[in-house]
């Protein structure tokens, strides 16, 4: 199964079929979400957390995960239940691009405690039909 939003599925789509794609966002947000689908970002110090698209992110294959560390502060509140991270191509509102279960979840954040996903803990998959 892959990792990719509706929209970057709509993106491939209208490559494929329209010969147009969207430009690529410089700066990719990462945000997190519980296990309601409702984003927790905004509980923590940080917020979304922006990387850079490009640098900021290794690829193996079809596959990528971040070359840099994840922090997104100490939380400003207790965060109940985290499940899933998914990135965004806006630090608030835009399009989702890509999300994915974290494993271990849910778990929980106390008040005060960082939330930082060190280099490489974050991978996200394009599934090709070789790994099918």
């Amino acid at each position: 199964m892959s990792d990719f939003s509706v929209h970057i599925a709509e993106q491939i789509r209208d490559l494929m079929s329209q010969g147009t794609v969207r430009a690529p966002p410089t700066t990719v947000y990462v945000a997190v979400f519980d296990d309601t689908g409702t984003e927790r970002s905004t509980d923590f110090q940080n917020d979304r957390v922006g990387l850079d698209a490009g640098p900021d992110w290794n690829t193996t294959n079809t596959s990528f995960e971040n070359a840099v560390p994840v922090d997104f502060g100490e939380a400003l509140v207790d965060v109940n239940g985290l499940e899933d991270v998914a990135l965004f191509d806006a630090s608030t509102g835009g399009e989702e691009l890509a999300r994915f279960t974290m494993n271990g979840t849910p778990f929980d954040i106390s008040t005060g405690t960082v939330l930082t996903f060190n280099s490489g803990n974050l991978t996200f998959d394009i599934i090709d039909r070789t790994e099918a």
